[in-house]
């Protein structure tokens, strides 16, 4: 058996990729570009050494559907983020939240 990390020890980016059909009219995260995001994300936190206390997740509609963009949730402090998909937005995001937390 192997012991795991305490759900506070570990932070949560939890991107919507949400493919909504086009014909509802309604946004749709994952047409804004949201894959791309995510994996500048997963590649920034390996590169930056950060794997095992941030991981960067795929979800569904996280039901704050933006018309450009897409959104980017933080656990556990539960903040929602309005994200451009690009490298640089999601490499600003994250170097926000890495000096958030390590800010007194």
């Amino acid at each position: 058996m192997k012991s795991v990390k305490k759900p506070y020890e570990i932070r949560q980016l939890l991107v919507c990729a949400n493919l909504r059909d086009p014909t509802t009219g309604k946004a749709s995260c994952g047409q804004n570009g949201a894959q791309a995001l995510l994996d500048q994300l997963k590649k920034t936190v390996k590169e930056r050494g950060l794997k095992g206390r941030y991981v960067v997740t795929k979800t569904g509609c996280l039901d704050i559907c933006p018309d450009k963009g897409c959104i980017v949730g933080f656990q556990p402090e539960g903040a929602f983020f309005h994200v451009d998909c690009t490298p640089e937005s999601g490499e600003a995001l994250l170097a926000k939240l890495v000096s958030d937390e390590l800010a007194p």
